[in-house]
C-alpha cells in the first residue's frame, strides 16, 4: 500500500507539471503572437513579470519530478534510502499540485476572455489542475505526512544530506546571493526541525512549502552543472529570492529576468 501511494503521488507530480507545462506553453505562444496598445504581449513589463513567475512554478516541478522519481528508484534498490522517497513524495504531491492550479490560472488569464471558453485548452488545464490538490491526500493531509516523514522516519537527514550533495555537484551560486542562500537553507531545515518535534500541525504548509522550494533550488544547481543548463542556475536564483526570502509587500523585488524572458521566448 506503501508502494502504491509513493508512486501515485510522483504521478501526481509528474501530472502536474506536465499541466503547468502546456499551460506556459499556451501563455507564451498567446504572448508572442497577440499585440495590444502597438505591443507584442511578452514585450510588456506586467506579462513578462507574470511570465516568469509560471515559469518558475513550472520548471520547478519538472526538477521535483527528476528528484523524486530518482530517490524512488534508489529505494527499490536499496531499503535503506527509503527515508529520502518518504518524504520527497508528499513534498511533490502537495507543492507541484498547487502550483499547477496557480499557473493554468494565470494562463487562462493571458488568453483573456477566450480562455474561459471550452473550445480553448485552458478551461480543461485549469479543471484538472484542481483535481491535483484532492485526491490521493489532500493538501493539509499531505502536507501533515510531511511531518509525520520527518518524525517517523527521520527523513530530514536523509533530505539535508541529498541537498548537500547536490549542491556540491551543482553550479555555486554567485558571490552576492551566497550568503542568502547559506542563511535560508538553515533557516528552513530548523523550522522544519523545530515545527516537527513540537507537533506543531498549524505551520505544516509551511514547512512542506520551504522544505520543496530548498530542494528545487538545489537540485537546479545541479542541473545547471551537470547537465550543461546554465539557465537552470538562474531558475535557483529566483527560487531563493522570491520563494525562500521574505518579501516586503510594498517594495517586493522585480520578478522579471531579462534573460528568461528570452529564453522562455525561444522555447515556443
Amino acid at each position: 500500500m506503501a508502494d502504491m501511494i509513493n508512486n501515485s503521488r510522483l504521478s501526481n507530480g509528474v501530472r502536474a507539471a506536465g499541466l503547468m507545462r502546456r499551460a506556459l506553453t499556451e501563455a507564451l505562444f498567446i504572448s508572442k503572437n497577440r499585440r495590444a496598445f502597438g505591443q507584442r504581449l511578452i514585450d510588456m513589463p506586467l506579462m513578462q513579470r507574470q511570465l516568469c513567475k509560471m515559469a518558475v512554478w513550472t520548471e520547478q516541478a519538472r526538477t521535483m519530478v527528476f528528484q523524486t522519481a530518482q530517490a524512488l528508484q534508489a529505494f527499490d534498490q536499496d531499503s535503506s534510502k527509503r527515508p529520502l522517497a518518504r518524504i520527497l513524495t508528499p513534498l511533490i504531491k502537495f507543492r507541484a499540485c498547487r502550483d499547477a492550479r496557480k499557473v493554468t490560472g494565470d494562463a487562462m488569464e493571458v488568453r483573456g476572455g477566450c480562455g474561459y471558453i471550452e473550445e480553448w485548452s485552458d478551461p480543461r488545464l485549469l479543471r484538472d489542475a484542481h483535481l491535483g490538490s484532492i485526491w490521493e491526500g489532500t493538501s493539509n493531509i499531505v502536507a501533515l505526512d510531511v511531518l509525520r516523514a520527518i518524525n517517523r522516519e527521520s527523513a530530514l537527514p536523509a533530505l539535508r544530506q541529498h541537498i548537500e550533495a547536490l549542491l556540491e555537484d551543482g553550479l555555486p551560486v554567485s558571490a552576492e546571493l551566497a550568503e542568502l542562500q547559506q542563511s535560508r537553507l538553515e533557516a528552513a531545515f530548523a523550522f522544519a526541525e523545530k515545527s516537527a518535534h513540537s507537533d506543531d500541525s498549524a505551520v505544516a504548509r509551511q514547512v512542506a512549502s520551504a522544505l520543496y522550494n530548498v530542494v528545487t533550488l538545489a537540485a537546479m544547481r545541479w542541473e545547471a552543472k551537470q547537465a550543461g543548463m546554465p539557465m537552470r542556475a538562474r531558475l535557483a536564483d529566483m527560487v531563493l529570492v522570491h520563494r525562500l526570502s521574505a518579501r516586503d509587500p510594498i517594495d517586493q523585488p522585480d520578478m522579471t529576468d531579462e534573460g528568461l524572458v528570452q529564453w522562455l521566448a525561444a522555447s515556443v
